[in-house]
């Protein structure tokens, strides 16, 4: 019993521990600058306001061929969102847009849903990490370092849709979710669009 209680206590002091000391103003520099647009498409943001929610592990779920890059890249390489030293990539898009050659031309057929993958292309490893319904969405990712990224989007309740901030870390396998309880911070549907996204060049079906 009292190995456990010793277990219970090092688990909480950790959370607690990361909670106070990785506060949402740490990555105040990124929403100034990489993420300005998005945290201006939302009424009264204020990054201060976000504080650390929730967390959990990676899905690491089996998305796509390594082997099948090039045709990958041909479709999707714009919207793509790479680690410093390129041997990451976070892929927003490619599930939700459904993107196929006709012609010349490249044509969605578009998903609800969404899944956010992770392809590390130095362990040839290509896996889902995280997934979204059709209430909710990743509007852009952002690398800070190798290992550490920002995903930024919203969830859509009451009626409104409300900010919400992911810190992923690829060496831990977390992602960690950072939201605000001001009722009077939300945005439009549609109210942002990353320039990756705006890259890429295809047509509704």
């Amino acid at each position: 019993m009292k190995r456990l209680f010793i277990i219970a206590f090092l688990i909480l002091s950790s959370q607690i521990s990361f909670s106070q000391t990785d506060s949402s103003t740490n990555y105040k520099s990124y929403f100034e600058k990489q993420l300005k647009a998005w945290t201006r498409s939302y009424n009264n943001f204020q990054l201060s306001d976000f504080h650390l929610t929730d967390s959990s592990k990676f899905e690491n779920t089996p998305f796509g061929d390594i082997k099948d890059l090039k045709e990958f890249y041909r479709k999707y390489k714009p919207a793509l969102s790479f680690s410093p030293d390129s041997n990451q990539f976070i892929d927003l898009y490619s599930y939700q847009l459904n993107l196929e050659w006709k012609g010349k031309k490249l044509v969605a057929s578009t998903e609800v849903d969404q899944a956010i993958s992770l392809c590390n292309l130095k362990t040839k490893k290509w896996m889902r990490i995280f997934f979204r319904g059709a209430s909710s969405a990743i509007e852009d990712a952002i690398w800070i370092s190798n290992t550490k990224f920002i995903l930024v989007g919203y969830e859509h309740y009451d009626d409104k849709f409300r900010p919400v901030i992911f810190i992923g870390n690829t060496l831990k396998q977390m992602l960690y979710v950072y939201k605000t309880p001001d009722e009077n911070c939300f945005g439009k549907k549609d109210g942002y669009t990353s320039q990756k996204l705006k890259a890429l060049k295809f047509e509704e079906e």
